[in-house]
């Protein structure tokens, strides 16, 4: 029993990051902005431990701003979920300086893998999803990796999901898989529906509700 209280509090305290790799330079300090303010969030709702894939992109400005947060909140944990050893291997050399920045700030690694194998980025983010209640995400387009773990995160059925890609204005809807590519930006949005809708239980409803308003 005690056990199990113990997986159920460190699962209440404990969120995740997900975003794509590739993002509009031109929304960089905006989506800062967000991801802090969410933070900051989640925070205040009893939130401690925040799990990080260490990839390009989405999840380099979520361990940075976390890092950052962690300043004013030394309570607060940067946890790194690497898939292998090598995963910045052959990446450019200003992006590995910035990884091993991350690295040598968290508050735990843990690697999965020595080495890559196909589905090691999978088994990293359901890694993450499988030890936290709340999906802190960046999802433009259902297609991919980010995508792939928003749905598992749904499937679990308690992993809580707040988009940070979808406009302020609807933060607060509770969206329907019919209308969930058409709140995005991202041109390609009507054709990712038809070729790669999000499917979520029948029945089921995805709740896009901020935690205090600013998410």
């Amino acid at each position: 029993m005690s056990e199990e209280k113990g997986i159920t509090e460190s699962l209440r305290k404990t969120a995740f990051f997900t975003g794509h790799r590739v993002l509009d330079t031109d929304k960089t300090r905006s989506i800062e902005k967000r991801v802090f303010q969410c933070i900051t969030d989640a925070y205040h709702n009893g939130y401690r431990q925040f799990y990080c894939g260490c990839a390009l992109g989405f999840d380099t400005i979520a361990a940075f701003q976390t890092i950052i947060f962690r300043k004013y909140h030394p309570d607060v944990k940067l946890l790194l979920a690497i898939p292998c050893a090598s995963q910045a291997d052959r990446w450019a050399e200003k992006d590995r300086r910035i990884y091993h920045e991350i690295l040598d700030a968290a508050d735990d690694k843990t690697v999965l893998s020595p080495l890559y194998y196909r589905g090691a980025m999978l088994t990293r983010n359901r890694y993450m999803a499988d030890r936290s209640s709340l999906c802190i995400c960046y999802l433009q387009h259902m297609r991919g990796g980010t995508a792939s773990t928003v749905r598992y995160a749904l499937a679990q059925g308690r992993i809580r999901i707040i988009n940070l890609a979808v406009p302020p204005d609807y933060s607060s809807d509770i969206l329907r898989e019919d209308t969930w590519n058409y709140t995005f930006i991202s041109r390609s949005a009507a054709v990712n529906a038809v070729t790669a809708p999000l499917r979520l239980m029948p029945g089921k409803k995805l709740i896009m509700k901020n935690m205090s308003g600013s998410c």
